[in-house]
């Protein structure tokens, strides 16, 4: 079943399912309930688990989660649990020659976001010691995984917030809020204060002062300063420039060190 998605389609995230076989620990339980709920998935279900801890499963599911794991569905056979589904993914961190995993969750992404327009689809997780069997793959329509490091070893319930975050991520757009940049008027008073500051210290070359402030001026526009960020700086700067006419102030008072000549 191949669909060819339009560019950044946005997930269907209610008619996704996340499917657990043979969980070993209440906990992961809980904490994929918890990810379902984060991320707009109402359907947990659960094949054959192994420990139904309902105080653990609730504790690592927190008050977001715990919706999502009052509804949750026990199957003992696998085939039953997937019945009602239209496309079945697998997920898998083993990648031997048998187990045709062709794409990660990334590159699936798009076209489970396509996919999940007039579909159900079973979102499929193995337990915690030996994954998805090739039997229960025998079921899915394809097969993803997750890249990691060689060495590295993913929670069941940390799989489950990765794979549900890549599908999300789909033409969604968060109205994160951008901050306002510093303007032109607020920048150039910077810039003086700044050009002062470094010839107080002697830090500009007398040859070619304009080229020297041009560089520094470009340096931090890449910065994209706020507003606020600019007034930090020209407190530093006139902090700085305080100081230093102190201690002119005090050699003068004091006069030059023991051992040397005004002359």
């Amino acid at each position: 079943m191949q669909i060819r998605p339009e560019a950044q389609t946005k997930a269907r995230m209610e008619n996704l399912a996340v499917v657990m076989v043979e969980t070993l620990y209440p906990e992961n339980i809980g904490s994929a309930a918890r990810a379902c709920a984060n991320f707009g998935v109402e359907e947990l279900i659960l094949v054959r688990p192994k420990n139904l801890n309902e105080e653990k499963m609730r504790a690592m599911a927190t008050r977001a989660g715990l919706p999502v794991l009052e509804k949750m569905k026990v199957y003992q056979d696998l085939e039953e649990a997937l019945a009602p589904f239209g496309y079945v993914v697998g997920t898998t961190a083993r990648l031997g020659r048998q187990r045709k995993v062709y794409e990660t969750i990334r590159e699936a992404a798009p076209r489970l976001a396509a996919l999940s327009q007039e579909n159900r689809i079973a979102l499929l997780f193995g337990n915690e010691k030996w994954g998805l069997t090739n039997e229960d793959l025998y079921h899915c329509h394809t097969v993803v995984t997750i890249p990691t490091t060689e060495k590295a070893s993913l929670n069941v319930s940390q799989a489950v917030v990765i794979v549900l975050y890549e599908i999300f991520c789909q033409g969604v757009e968060v109205p994160l809020p951008k901050p306002r940049l510093a303007t032109i008027e607020e920048l150039e008073p910077m810039y003086r204060l700044l050009k002062e500051t470094l010839e107080a210290i002697d830090y500009v070359p007398h040859d070619n002062v304009v080229l020297w402030m041009t560089t520094i001026r470009r340096f931090l526009s890449r910065l994209d300063l706020t507003a606020q960020e600019v007034r930090i700086v020209q407190g530093f700067c006139r902090n700085l420039l305080w100081h230093l006419k102190q201690k002119g102030k005090r050699e003068a008072q004091d006069g030059p060190p023991e051992g040397t000549s005004r002359d």
